[in-house]
């Protein structure tokens, strides 16, 4: 018998070993439980333009006959409501699985060919909680789940090997994000003007400070980073902060978070509802209600013995690579639809039961 077949629409405008959730199905299809078929419409697009895009993923559709097609954020292609029709009706009708792996509000708006998949979608998923799973369910016209940002599998050359010890790191404390309040870019972004003020409150400790990332000025300031490089940026910190933006959604946090987990470093970042089923202090995770909690958080730990922070850093480490990543979150959306290996229960269990309190 052989393997059922996942059509996978990517959001990337290039193909690679590395795009998201390619590893996760790779792994899968390795384990002979799934043939994963990726295909990139918005860099067809880019090639060749929309007429040829849609041609090339209908050709594809055609040639793969998927047994569900897994959408990934769609919003780099302009879809309509008759070509995503007529692309089901060539597959045979499969179950659609949508994956919705922004948050959205203040003046970024969910694009019209996101709406149309989710119309078209039998299942639908949200990193973020409240009123986005109430804004998607009003499109969708059926129930929304939540599921986290994980850590994407083979972006990180260095994500399966311990971090090497704090002593040595040429900062005390890193953030890796943009200020997009400094750039002018999407000025009403919610949360934008608090990760300035926890950057402003860091710089005011006195410590080995490098903020990285687009729109920073002053002496702390390090420029973007390239997101494979994150990981080796995290480790030449003591310890990293973050801070998200929408801080309103109860349960969303970016991948940042499971990528600085996986780093190896205590990690600082925001806390909010529905984040109760995340490793805590102990492990190395310490979630701030407010930017002052956060700037406060930081002085405490940099008076901290390194090899203390090192050895709660190297356990969230082995729990996110072992518990969050791409791998678990496909596991979690599409085992209603094919057999596979269920993600762990802890902490997967804990998500979905926490599910019919964020909307």
């Amino acid at each position: 018998m052989s393997a059922p077949v996942v059509l996978h629409l990517n959001n990337e405008t290039e193909l690679t070993r590395r795009s998201r959730f390619t590893g996760a199905f790779r792994r899968l299809q390795a384990e002979g439980h799934l043939s994963h078929v990726p295909a990139a419409p918005r860099a067809e697009l880019l090639r060749g333009g929309h007429r040829a895009a849609v041609e090339s993923l209908e050709a594809t559709v055609v040639q793969s006959r998927p047994d569900v097609v897994f959408v990934q954020s769609p919003h780099g292609f302009p879809f309509s409501d008759e070509e995503i029709a007529r692309l089901l009706r060539l597959a045979g009708s499969p179950p659609v699985v949508y994956q919705e792996g922004d948050a959205w509000g203040g003046n970024k708006r969910l694009p019209a060919s996101s709406r149309s998949w989710l119309r078209a979608a039998d299942a639908v998923f949200s990193v973020a909680g409240g009123t986005q799973l109430a804004m998607l369910r009003r499109i969708a016209r059926k129930p929304v789940r939540y599921v986290p940002h994980t850590l994407p599998l083979d972006c990180f050359p260095e994500q399966d090997q311990p971090a090497p010890p704090g002593d040595a790191a040429v900062f005390d404390v890193v953030t890796i994000g943009n200020s997009v309040v400094r750039a002018r870019i999407l000025p009403r972004l919610p949360g934008a003007g608090e990760r300035v003020r926890v950057v402003r409150g860091l710089g005011r400790l006195g410590c080995r400070l490098g903020v990285f990332g687009s729109g920073w000025h002053g002496p702390h300031a390090r420029g973007p980073v390239p997101f494979e490089r994150q990981i080796a940026v995290l480790r030449s910190a003591r310890m990293s902060v973050g801070w998200d933006h929408y801080g309103r959604y109860p349960g969303y946090f970016s991948d940042r978070l499971p990528i600085s987990g996986a780093a190896g470093r205590v990690h600082v970042g925001q806390g909010r509802p529905g984040m109760e089923w995340l490793p805590g202090p102990q492990d190395g995770l310490h979630l701030m209600r407010t930017p002052r909690e956060a700037v406060d958080r930081v002085g405490d730990l940099l008076r901290e013995e390194q090899h203390e922070l090192d050895s709660a850093a190297e356990r969230l480490r082995r729990w996110v690579r072992s518990r969050l990543t791409d791998l678990h979150s496909v596991q979690f959306m599409l085992g209603a639809f094919l057999p596979l290996p269920s993600p762990p229960a802890d902490p997967w269990q804990r998500i979905a039961a926490q599910e019919e309190h964020r909307g």
